[in-house]
Formats: C-alpha cells, sequence, structure tokens
C-alpha cells in the first residue's frame, strides 16, 4: 500500500500558512530574529526564531495551542477533509503544554478539530515528530484509520531557552550549520501532514503531494544530551529508512539534515551520512532548514519535512542560509547559498535527532514512483521476558552506582524493568544480545523530581543560571534514552503516550513494529510512572516491561493478537477477528488505569497465570474512555495465525 500526503500545514515565524512560510524560503529570508514575547536581559544571546508578539495568546498555553490548531487546520484544509471524525492525530512534541501532562495538547487539538480516530501523543524530544509520522505510516499501511493527521507543535518557553543557554548551545548570531559559526539557534511553531492510502485519495480525486515511503527510528546508546561521535545511531536511523522505502542510498536526491549548527551534531551527523552513502555522499546535496526556521524543538521535524515537501513540487532544494567557510567534517554541498537551488527530487530523506540519542528519519518520493513490494503476513510474536518493579532502587543490582549517579526516579524505575527483564529473558546485560533490541515506552509525562530540581535551581540562581543536568532530564524521553545507554540498546526506540493508558498502546506498536518489519528481530515495550503532589488521586506508582521477539516459536507465551482503534471496543472486536474468536473463548483482563504503567502490570499478570498453569487465552484491553483503543491476546501456544 502506498502512503501519500495530501495535505500539509505550518505556522511558524516565517508566515502564519505553508504559503507564507514557502514565499520567505524563496526570497531566502530567516526566521531568525532578536526574541520579543519574553525577557532575554540576563542572557548574553538573545536571538530565536519565534513568531510575531502580536500572533500570541493570552498565556503560554493558549499560544502552544494556537500554533498547532492552525497548522493543522490548514493541512486538514489543504488535503479537501470534509468529515474529521475519520482522522486519528500523531502528534509529535518536546513540551506539550509546559511538560506536564504530554498528552493534553493532543487532547485540545482532537477537540478543537472534531477528530474522531485514536490520537497519540510521541515526545522523543528534538525527534518528535520525526519519529510521529513514522507510526502514522504505520496506522495507515495496516488499515488502522483511514487517515492520520501527523505532524508536531512546540513553543519557545523561557525555561527551554534558559535550559538550552545553560548547556551552551546557543550561537550568538544566527545558526549557520555546517558552517564556522557554532552553534544553534531556537526556534518554535507547528506542521502537519496529512496521511491516506493512494487509493483513498484516488476515490476523494485528490492529487497527492508525495509519498512517504519509509521510515527508521535508533538509539546512540551513547550519552544523555552529546550524539556518538561515530555518527552510528543516525546512520542506523537513515539506512532503515532508505531500505523501508525499496530504495538503495543512490536513490536518494536530497537529505534535509537534523543540522542543529552545534559542533558535535554537526559533525556525527556527517559521519553517519557518509557512513550510508558512502562516495555518494559527496554528490548529495544536503542541506539544513534550521538556518530559516530556528531549532523547533519537538516541531522541528515536521516543519523540516513541509519545506522539504515543498521543494519537491518547485524541483529545487532549499539552502543552508549564513554558511561561510565549511567545519571539517561537514557535508561537501551543504546548498551554501541565499536562495533555493534548481533540483529535480524523485526522493528525499529528512532526519533528526534527539537529546538521549533518539534518532529517526523519514523518506519521501514523488507520488508517481513504483509501489514497493511489503511483507504479505506478519512475522509471529513470542513473549521472552517480562517484569514489573515498585522499587527503583532494584536497578543497584544491575548496574554500578557511579553509572546511575543524576538518574530520577522515573529513568530508575524504567531500568529495574528493563534489566529484570532482559534478565528474564535469560539476556546477558550489556552485551551484543542487546545491541540490536529497541524500546517502545509508554509514558504520560517527565519526572516530577526533574521538572522539580529545574525550577528550584531557577528560584536560586535565576533564568540565566539554571541547573544544566535537570533540564536535560526534563526531556519525556529522558529515561528512554538513559534506559538505552546503560543496556546498550541500539534498536528503534521512541516515547508515547495516550494518557493513562499509554503502556498497553506502547505494546501495541511495538508488536505491530516487530511483526511487519525485518529489520529488528526483538523489542521491549514498557511503561513509567512517578507520582506527584498535582495528582488528584491515589496509585501504586512503578514500571514494567515485558520483552518481544520475532519467529520466537519456542517462546513460552505467544502475543497472537493485538489491535489498535479508535475506542477499546472496536480493538477488542478487531483482536478477536484475527485469530477467529469470540468473546466467550477469552479470559478478559480490562486495564481500570491510571496509572499510565497499569496496562503492563496486567500484561505480567496474565504472563505469569499462564506459567502457574491457567488456561487462558488472555484478553487485555484499556479502558472505554481512552485516547486510542488498545487489546492484546496473549497465550500459552502459537496456535492461531494472526
Amino acid at each position: 500500500m502506498k502512503v501519500v500526503i495530501t495535505g500539509v500545514g505550518a505556522y511558524c515565524a516565517l508566515g502564519e500558512n505553508t504559503e507564507m512560510l514557502w514565499k520567505a524560503i524563496e526570497k531566502g529570508q530567516s526566521g531568525i530574529a532578536p526574541i520579543n514575547h519574553f525577557n532575554v536581559d540576563a542572557f548574553d544571546i538573545q536571538l530565536g526564531a519565534v513568531i510575531s508578539s502580536s500572533s500570541a495568546c493570552d498565556t503560554d498555553v493558549q499560544t502552544a495551542v494556537a500554533y498547532g490548531r492552525a497548522a493543522a487546520a490548514e493541512a486538514l484544509e489543504n488535503a479537501g477533509i470534509v468529515d474529521p471524525s475519520r482522522v486519528a492525530l500523531v502528534l509529535g512534541t518536546c513540551n506539550g503544554l509546559g511538560r506536564k501532562e504530554i498528552h493534553a495538547i493532543s487532547v485540545d487539538l482532537v477537540n478543537f478539530l472534531k477528530l474522531g480516530g485514536p490520537s497519540i501523543t510521541v515526545s522523543t524530544a528534538c525527534a518528535s515528530s520525526t519519529h510521529a509520522i513514522g507510526l502514522a505510516v504505520d496506522m495507515v499501511r495496516r488499515g488502522v484509520v483511514e487517515y492520520v493527521l501527523t505532524g508536531g507543535v512546540d513553543q519557545l518557553y523561557p525555561e527551554i531557552f534558559a535550559g538550552f543557554h545553560s548547556l551552551g548551545l546557543l550561537s550568538k548570531t544566527p545558526c549557520a550549520p555546517f558552517s564556522t559559526v557554532i552553534g544553534t539557534t531556537l526556534g518554535e511553531g507547528a506542521a502537519f501532514l496529512l496521511l491516506e492510502s493512494e487509493s483513498s485519495a484516488n476515490a476523494r480525486d485528490v492529487v497527492p503531494l508525495a509519498e512517504c515511503m519509509g521510515y527508521g527510528f535508533s538509539a546512540d546508546a551513547f550519552h544523555d544530551t552529546t550524539p556518538d561521535p561515530s555518527g552510528f545511531g543516525i546512520a542506523s536511523a537513515l539506512s532503515t529508512a532508505v531500505a523501508d522505502a525499496g530504495l538503495i542510498p543512490e536513490s536518494i536526491d536530497y537529505l534535509n539534515a537534523h543540522g542543529t549548527g552545534t559542533a558535535p551534531n554537526d559533525a556525527a551527523e556527517w559521519r553517519g551520512i557518509q557512513s550510508v552513502f558512502g562516495d555518494y555522499a559527496g554528490q548529495l546535496p544536503v542541506s539544513s532548514s534550521k538556518s530559516f526556521l530556528g531549532h523547533a524543538q519537538g516541531a522541528a521535524g515536521a516543519l523540516e519535512a513541509v519545506v522539504t515537501l515543498l521543494a519537491m513540487t518547485h524541483s529545487v532544494v532549499p539552502p543552508t542560509l549564513n554558511f561561510t567557510e565549511p567545519r571539517p567534517n561537514s557535508p561537501t554541498d551543504p546548498v551554501a547559498s541565499g536562495k533555493p537551488r534548481a533540483h529535480v527530487t524523485q526522493h528525499t530523506v529528512c532526519a533528526n535527532a534527539a537529546f538521549g540519542g533518539l534518532n529517526a528519519a523519514v523518506v519521501f518520493g514523488q507520488p508517481n514512483g513504483e509501489l514497493v513490494p511489503r511483507r504479505k503476513l506478519p512475522r509471529p510474536i513470542g513473549l521472552i521476558g517480562a517484569s514489573m518493579v515498585k522499587d527503583c532502587h532494584q536497578i543497584h543490582q544491575y548496574v554500578p552506582r557511579s553509572e546511575l549517579r543524576g538518574l530520577d526516579p522515573t529513568a530508575r524505575f524504567l531500568a529495574s524493568a528493563v534489566a529484570n527483564t532482559l534478565t528474564d529473558a535469560r539476556l546477558r546485560l550489556r552485551s551484543l544480545d542487546c545491541e540490536g533490541i529497541g524500546l517502545f515506552v509508554g509514558q504520560n509525562r517527565p519526572s516530577v523530581e526533574s521538572l522539580q530540581a529545574f525550577q528550584k535551581s531557577v528560584e536560586a540562581r535565576g533564568f540565566a543560571q539554571p541547573s544544566a543536568s535537570a533540564f536535560t532530564r526534563m526531556a519525556c524521553s529522558y529515561a528512554t534514552g538513559a534506559c538505552c545507554r546503560l543496556f546498550g540498546l541500539k534498536g528503534p526506540a521512541t516515547t508515547l503516550s495516550t494518557g493513562p493508558d499509554s503502556g498497553l498502546t506502547a505494546l501495541v506498536l511495538a508488536a505491530d513494529h516487530l511483526a511487519w518489519r525485518d529489520d529488528v528481530s526483538a523489542l521491549l515495550a514498557a511503561a513509567v510512572d512517578e507520582p506527584c503532589e498535582w495528582d488528584d488521586f491515589d496509585y501504586d506508582h512503578g514500571a514494567a516491561s515485558v520483552l518481544l521477539k520475532a519467529g520466537a516459536s519456542d517462546a513460552p507465551i505467544h502475543l497472537v493478537s493485538w489491535a489498535l482503534a479508535t475506542d477499546c471496543e472496536s480493538a477488542v472486536e478487531r483482536a478477536l477477528a484475527k485469530i477467529s474468536r469470540n468473546r466467550e473463548e477469552v479470559v478478559p483482563i480490562v486495564v481500570p488505569g491510571p496509572p499510565t504503567v497499569t496496562g503492563l502490570w496486567a500484561v505480567t499478570a496474565a504472563v505469569n497465570a499462564l506459567k502457574q498453569g491457567e488456561q487462558g487465552p488472555f484478553l487485555i484491553s484499556n479502558r472505554a474512555d481512552g485516547a486510542a483503543g488498545a487489546a492484546i491476546i496473549l497465550q500459552m501456544e502459537n496456535r492461531h495465525a494472526i
């Protein structure tokens, strides 16, 4: 099945819609200017690609929501969608609405746009919206929904500016990726793509802008903020994306790089590109749209994707602005110009990387390309390890205390569950066995302890000197990246939320990813929750994880069916239909929720029951009022094909 893009929308420092955005790029106009909607007098750097203060709302929350609403509405209108009740949402964001309940911004967009499909929020720091696009592609490929609105939104809050400043990552002049000016410039905004199948677009008589051909995820397993200098992680994401698109590297005509302008990122990214493209890298145009847009955080990938798609339709490649002299380890052709360059592109790649070493890449192609052959049947999935923890100090059994310094409770809970699960599967921690394993985490918010630590540092020292270490832990995906680093997990990794039901959704998405792709053989699905004083209910906290393996015929437990849908009843019906069962033939377990981890605790309980001789099969589903319906079926023997 071809997944095509029929609508795009954008709202950023270069304009309030895609037409304004593209006109600015054609003229070589940068959105980077002095910041005017919060006070930066305490900083020696005062630049950002921010949206005009005249467009801002009364509060930061209202502003972030307004950005998302404007870009999403444009994408829907651009695609000619008249019935939004059939549209799902997969949104990427770093900050959401103030870094609390990360899924809240998706809830607002669903209600405002009257979307009727399932909604998922992805929060993998600066790669968030690229991860979101990848997950959205799968939802269309698998027939979960007809249409998916996917993209990202983030506002530049004072805390974010202060945090990046404390890490020494900002440039005093407009960022010049790959050039002699070192440092990045932050930005903000929103961008969305409307995805659907080619047959759906044809039936609506809509001409697609492009095809979304493939994607790749990976983890560096290297450092909390610095990318692997070898470029291994970004190379892995790029190579799997190109392979998923059914292409060879030499088929790519242009690459829109993450290109932040910081020395470690730019050098590592170029090494990664070279390792994938070899000698052809010297002929490949590689530019960074951050020289126009600034670094729009979780919205960066989606905004850069929109720029790339618009460039494809105009038969040009966008330049890297502000380029003077090349740095060592920089692209041979950074499209160093003030304006776009004529260049016919059939296939392009957009790549992004994030704190914690979480990488993502997506391949776009002209809509007239040939259909890529794909796997006809899913691989069987075995469950070879499981664990639930309520004591974050269990991690001390597995990792030296020196390596745990600075980890917040959320990271310790998740690491404890992952270590227990890998041990339950009889795998040696931090061995070659772990390198090919990925990690999908359901999580509803960042660590409360880290949020409070950062705020206390601001109160004590002012915005100009906050705690840099606390800032790096404020990303919702911090725990995911920390686990990859602690255990050497380098497979596909992402962090997502559907509110209180996030854990079960993470398991369904992990199973689907593993069953249909040949670039990974094992995935951990996990969930974690750390309580805080603003919760209006009491519940146990902790983490849980399960290890899934493809083609594991000798696994003790089999995941024989799974489904994602608009609501839990639809998910249950789909899961049962896949194995030709009815409700009377399964043992139902409905996850009450919250917390986020409850769904995987229920899965772990079902696994233990099966091991102790209970017959099953067990059907685990989430609540009726969740943002997405999720259901799985477990049994001892894999008697039924999916």
